[in-house]
């Protein structure tokens, strides 16, 4: 058992809470032995303390670490700090009025809903910060994360949240409430930066190896900020120049992007599927890059429409359409056709002059009668194909192809044979290395980009894999990509964009096509960098040959793997065995190491289809044997402006929860309803239910927790994981 300490001396987590009568601060040391609560309120004033609290970390040069410390209680603490220099000076005592302390915490909020968070310069810092949420880079919208839901990641007892609104006056009982939460917050950060010491390590060796500060960096812009620093010292004023308006980003704008400049010339295609891709890439001149490769009509996709799969779309004429309309149809939609739909509606019949048409009939007792003429009403629609996403299907297998890379999955279970493999390829450092081995680079910042770039690619191969600063190099290669099409970027140049993604996906392509053609081989999934295939065994040299030759002309290297068998739901949900009996889990099926800003809800499902599919136990049993709680909890966040309820349909009463629920589904217990504010135009708030189906019972407090557990809410869901590998991948010949 390692003995290793997991934290660092001289760090101190701390958190704030601001009422306009009540102002606390919550410290603890890193170890946990010094914890204290300051308050300033109408019955406590304990400036003082706060002050010599404050003065000893500056003078020791300790560090505070918050949980969005940067955005928000590092800026009122220090305007504290600042109107406490500023009396000092003026030789008045200082006391902290908790109501000014509030209207700063607004200000201070405001400034981030404004989109321009006001945050202190590190250099300007009293008291060095370091902030959790940056450094795990929560602040990236398709990571953001909040405290609350990192106690629902950690397990914690209890995620309970104040039960007071912002704005609230405080009592003297809720004061001491306040006081709690305040101090649960704490501990709940400092078991986070539990988590995070090792990060945290990291970032001060780096701070002292580079010579910048990187202590509140995510790991990406760490090595963003290493690549630019190398390509500084090759080009200095390669990112910027000063301006009479200051200091602005070099960048390289576009008007359009000719596709076919952008194409390598080893680009070598066989068959009609692939050599019209390419044909329909180097016809193409883009304005932009976002969409492009979406939503592409017939008509624009030439010889590709042969082998692309279309959908049907529609658009309804408000009656028969006349030849102007068809004419104005047909321009926009040159391919396009019009079907008719019979209703079931009838309507009336009318002549040339509108007059109504009648017809005779014989009633029930065979007299002759005479009534308007009714037929089935008729809805025209103009019809036309379109291909959702760009794609070509070749040998039974759909590759999709867009600015995010191409993908592709067959769906079902397929298991190595004695006369069958599963082999898998994927290029390493994909990006990075079309750039380096091709000479791509941002117009702006020159050739010398390339060797940076490559300097810089082997650089982390001094650290070995699974390492810290691996991690950050690999992620600050793998930037540079994303940042090409970045419009507030210094690397932005959207023909770098497109030269990496495009050329990545054709040259997969090319290498696909010559393993199914040569060696007979069937693809079962293709994603971004690599692709799996069934192959002969006797067949598996030739496939390495065939890469081998691809790896010399495209200047590329793959990295093989054996499966023993895939279990595929889609390109993003599967599990796959390797050769050595390890496992890889994705999406749906992941339930181990995930990473912080995923949902970590009901991993007892996950959990129980790998038993059964890699283990081959029973799923009913595992999940009705297994004893741990917290695999079975879910949770649900609202946004601020909608508000969560607890609906108890025999009393017809609902129960207000907090925006962060815990929760599972329960034999008794109500409906959860998610509220949301009214429509633009109505005055009713809708109403929407969380797990419709199922009563669920809050469980915020563990101590809440009872076994009373719905088991065929989990079955159910475990069943839908499991129902794709009941069938057999195939290919129809």
């Amino acid at each position: 058992m390692s003995t290793e300490k997991n934290y660092i001396d001289g760090d101190w987590l701390y958190d704030i809470e601001t009422y306009p009568n009540c102002f606390t601060l919550a410290i603890s040391s890193s170890d946990g032995k010094h914890v204290r609560v300051f308050e300033v309120s109408d019955r406590m004033n304990q400036t003082q303390e706060i002050l010599n609290c404050l003065r000893y970390l500056a003078q020791k040069k300790q560090r505070m670490v918050g949980f969005n410390n940067l955005g928000f209680d590092y800026p009122v603490l220090h305007a504290i700090m600042e109107q406490a220099k500023e009396a000092k000076r003026n030789n008045v005592e200082y006391v902290i009025d908790a109501s000014w302390v509030y209207d700063i915490a607004m200000a201070q909020i405001q400034t981030a809903r404004d989109g321009f968070a006001k945050v202190i310069k590190s250099e300007d810092e009293i008291i060095q910060q370091i902030d959790l949420f940056k450094i795990n880079h929560f602040d990236n919208k398709a990571k953001a994360t909040s405290l609350k839901i990192l106690e629902f990641n950690m397990r914690s007892e209890n995620i309970e949240d104040l039960p007071f609104p912002v704005g609230k006056h405080l009592t003297n009982e809720e004061i001491d409430v306040l006081k709690f939460y305040n101090l649960h917050d704490v501990a709940e950060t400092k078991k986070f930066y539990h988590h995070n010491v090792g990060a945290i390590k990291l970032r001060e060796d780096l701070t002292n190896k580079y010579g910048f500060n990187c202590m509140n960096l995510s790991d990406t812009d760490i090595g963003t900020r290493f690549f630019m620093q190398k390509i500084e010292k090759v080009k200095p004023d390669a990112f910027y120049k000063q301006t009479p308006y200051g200091r602005q980003k070099k960048q390289t704008k576009r008007n359009k992007i000719v596709i076919k400049d952008c194409l390598f010339d080893y680009l070598k295609f066989e068959t009609e599927h692939f050599k019209s891709l390419h044909k329909w890439f180097s016809q193409q001149v883009i304005i932009e890059t976002k969409g492009v490769f979406s939503d592409i009509e017939e008509s624009k996709l030439g010889d590709l429409s042969k082998y692309c799969e279309m959908v049907t779309k529609k658009v309804k004429f408000k009656s028969k359409p006349t030849e102007k309309d068809l004419t104005l149809f047909k321009k926009e939609h040159p391919l396009g056709w019009v079907e008719e739909q019979e209703l079931k509606v009838m309507e009336i019949v009318r002549d040339s002059d509108g007059n109504i048409v009648k017809e005779d009939y014989l009633d029930d007792n065979g007299v002759l009668k005479s009534r308007s003429k009714k037929v089935p009403k008729v809805s025209y629609y103009g019809c036309y194909n379109i291909a959702e996403t760009l794609n070509v299907v070749f040998k039974d297998f759909r590759v999709d192809l867009g600015v995010g890379g191409l993908h592709g999955a067959k769906r079902g279970t397929i298991k190595e044979t004695e006369t069958h493999s599963i082999m898998s390829y994927d290029v390493a450092s994909m990006y990075p290395n079309i750039a380096i081995a091709n000479r791509v680079y941002p117009e702006h910042l020159g050739e010398s980009f390339c060797d940076s770039y490559e300097d810089f690619y082997n650089e982390r191969k001094k650290f070995p894999k699974g390492t810290p600063e691996n991690l950050a190099i690999k992620l600050g290669l793998n930037s540079v990509y994303g940042k090409s099409n970045d419009k507030y970027s210094p690397f932005l140049d959207a023909m770098y964009t497109m030269k990496i993604t495009i050329n990545g996906q054709l040259s997969l392509c090319m290498l696909m096509e010559q393993i199914v053609l040569r060696c007979n081989a069937r693809l079962i999934m293709a994603n971004t960098d690599g692709f799996e295939f069934y192959i002969e065994k006797s067949k598996e040299d030739l496939a390495k040959s065939i890469v081998a030759d691809w790896e010399k002309v495209v200047g590329l290297q793959m990295e093989l793997a054996m499966y023993k068998a895939m279990y595929v739901r889609d390109v993003n949900n599967y599990l796959s065995v390797y050769d050595d009996s390890s496992v890889k889990m994705k999406g749906a099926y992941e339930y181990l190491d995930l990473a912080w800003h995923k949902n970590f809800s009901a991993l007892v499902i996950p959990m129980s289809v790998y038993k059964h599919v890699i283990e081959g136990i029973d799923y009913r049993k595992f999940i009705n044997e297994h004893k741990d709680a917290y695999d079975f909890m879910l949770r649900v966040k609202v946004p601020r402006n909608c508000s969560l309820v607890l609906v108890d349909e025999e009393s017809e009463t609902e129960k207000k929860l907090q925006n962060v629920c815990r929760y599972y589904p329960s034999v008794e217990g109500g409906k959860l309803i998610k509220i949301m504010p009214p429509l633009e135009g109505s005055v009713d708030f809708r109403r929407m239910s969380v797990e419709s189906n199922w009563k669920v019972k809050p469980c915020n407090n563990m101590k809440e927790f009872d076994w009373n557990i719905d088991y065929d809410y989990y079955i159910q869901e475990i069943e839908k994981l499991i129902e794709p590998f009941n069938q057999q991948i195939t290919w129809e010949e």
